[in-house]
């Protein structure tokens, strides 16, 4: 009977089930199966410059291929320099998989002092334990007889639950064997469907929405994070209603569908958005994440009376909860069920034009400018990694081309996440559909800095990304929050020609743009080698430190009349007035 060993066992899953690039960081915990990686066709590893990072590449490469992404570690140091990353993938649903190469059992048995622990006595399972509220599941390996069925479990549970799950493998455990005949067995990764349930729940929305006169659409993250966006697409194909997005939900249906209204985030938001939806009599919530940074700061209200909301496994028809259900299998159903000539006929009322930015005559490049000439840039296929902070307000506050795939970390918010994740993306670009579309990353200058060795690798892979650093002087989310001229939010000032040498760029000369003016970008945007790049493209833009985009001054003065004071007392420029809030009033949730 042919043998394979545990290590090899786990790896030729994964690359079962596509996921085919390991990140992370060697140590001597994980070394001799990480070896196995190699032995097993389509694998790849990429190495990162730290663990924090690994988890980042992970995160970015599981949201663009929807499949886990994976980042090895090793005890203790390596586990616990990924668990912010983990945690990042724990709040918005992204599916990884950690796996860390423990002790061998004999060490653990023995309470070693080996290297990476704590204490005299130390308990190797300390590390474990730090993880056990940021994970869905893990395979705590010690026995090999059932190591092989613990990890196809824990792959189950990362599909079905759309979260981080944890391998612990001691070392020792990694190269025993087991049968090869294993991997023939197939690893069922659909849900339990309660049928009866998920009738109940369609029948509910089907007379909610046959009782509706004027029902509209809202798309969030979660019918991404749970594989359902055909399902949504559908949806809203067939019921030809308006549609709106959220920040997080942005591009999922494609912004070019002529039912589609707008970005929807309560009291702030382009004039026209928030008056049609108030129209609606029925709210169709698909895939909600109602976080502050998604909601314009909890000023995005609906009755619940008035709302049906479709979450990963239940749904709520005014108010009624219906349990036992999973999304993408009830999206399906209820698309099958909806009659084929749509039941409403709504004309899309026809939005207030472009106000005109205060500033629209500058020279200098501005943020009012910024965003939507951006906009311009994008193609459709194109995947774009935003930043958390005022690069995320910028970017999702204009419309997207088609087939945009859009992703941030606008929820848990973790600044630094960006510039990996791109790493990530764009192997997974490569991996999908090779040279269509580009992977573009927009990040702050302050966020870069956190991460910015990754830059390293993806010039180090032969990756081609396009990367716009916003340069305006630091922190400028949290200058605007508190402390605008501190200096615990000014970072360190950095000469970013510098960098693609320092990487060993193979051209750097003809790859680093910088542009302070709107002529000047105007310029490296029609560039032929930024258009459509044969290697890694970095492009700074500078613009004025007090200078933001208008829905993040917006989203900070809806919190009060004190934070307006602030905003104005400080210098912050305001875009069109009043912080963009047209008549929009104070937000029940109130900060220090």
């Amino acid at each position: 009977m042919p043998k394979v060993t545990l290590g090899r066992y786990m790896w030729e899953r994964f690359s079962i089930q596509s996921f085919l690039l390991m990140k992370g960081v060697p140590g001597d915990f994980n070394l001799q199966f990480l070896d196995a990686i190699f032995e097993v066709k389509g694998l790849k590893w990429v190495g990162n410059q730290n663990e924090l990072n690994a988890a980042y590449a992970a995160d970015g490469y599981a949201r663009i291929k929807e499949v886990p992404g994976c980042l090895v570690t090793t005890h203790g140091v390596g586990e616990l320099s990924a668990l912010n990353g983990v945690a990042g993938a724990m709040s918005e649903r992204v599916k990884m998989i950690h796996v860390v190469g423990q002790t061998t059992r004999a060490m653990q048995d023995n309470r070693m002092m080996i290297h990476h622990s704590i204490g005299d006595k130390p308990d190797h399972q300390q590390y474990n334990k730090a993880s056990k509220g940021l994970r869905c599941a893990a395979a705590e390996l010690w026995d090999v007889e059932t190591a092989p069925a613990e990890i196809d479990r824990v792959l189950r549970e990362c599909f079905l639950q759309s979260g981080p799950v944890y391998i612990f493998l001691p070392l020792d455990l990694s190269s025993e064997e087991v049968s090869a005949d294993l991997l023939k067995r197939p690893i069922d990764l659909a849900p339990q469907i309660n049928g009866p349930a998920q009738e109940k729940a369609i029948s509910a929305i089907q007379e909610a929405l046959a009782a509706s006169k004027h029902p509209s659409v809202l798309v969030d993250a979660l019918a991404h994070r749970f594989d359902a966006v055909p399902e949504t697409r559908d949806l809203v194909s067939k019921m030809k209603v308006p549609f709106f997005s959220t920040n997080m939900g942005k591009g999922l249906v494609d912004e070019t569908e002529e039912t589609y209204v707008g970005l929807w985030n309560g009291e702030i938001g382009t004039p026209g958005v928030k008056e049609t939806a108030q129209l609606s009599d029925l709210i169709v919530c698909v895939g909600y994440l109602p976080a502050d940074t998604n909601s314009g700061g909890f000023s995005r209200k609906f009755d619940e009376n008035k709302a049906i909301h479709i979450n990963p496994f239940d749904v709520m028809v005014k108010g009624l909860v219906y349990p036992n259900i999973h999304i993408k299998s009830l999206l399906a159903a209820l698309v099958e069920a909806l009659p084929s000539n749509p039941k409403h006929s709504i004309l899309k009322l026809e939005l207030p034009p472009p106000r005109i930015p205060k500033d629209a005559e500058a020279r200098h490049t501005t943020q009012s400018w910024l965003w939507p000439r951006f906009s311009q840039f994008l193609r459709p296929g194109d995947i774009l990694i935003g930043e958390t902070g005022t690069t995320v307000f910028g970017i999702c506050d204009n419309p997207f081309p088609k087939n945009i795939r859009f992703q941030a970390q606008i929820y848990y918010g973790s600044i630094g996440w960006a510039t990996p994740a791109t790493l990530g993306a764009e192997l997974a670009r490569q991996e999908l559909n090779g040279s269509q579309g580009r992977t573009i990353l927009v990040t702050g200058d302050g966020s870069l800095a956190m991460t910015i060795q990754e830059v390293g690798t993806m010039i180090k892979a032969g990756l081609k990304p396009i990367i716009f650093v916003i340069n305006n002087d630091g922190y400028t989310v949290e200058r605007m929050i508190w402390g605008a001229q501190q200096a615990y939010n000014d970072i360190v000032p950095t000469s970013y020609s510098y960098l693609l040498p320092l990487f060993k760029h193979p051209s750097p000369s003809t790859s680093f743009h910088r542009a302070q003016s709107k002529a000047e970008l105007e310029k490296i945007l029609d560039l032929p080698q930024v258009k459509d790049p044969q290697n890694l493209q970095l492009v700074e833009v500078v613009v004025d430190k007090l200078d933001t985009a208008w829905r993040l001054g917006s989203q900070l003065a809806v919190r009060g009349e004190k934070q307006r004071e602030y905003l104005t007392r400080e210098g912050f420029v305001d875009t069109y007035g009043d912080w963009g809030l047209v008549d929009g009033g104070d937000v029940d949730v109130k900060w220090n």
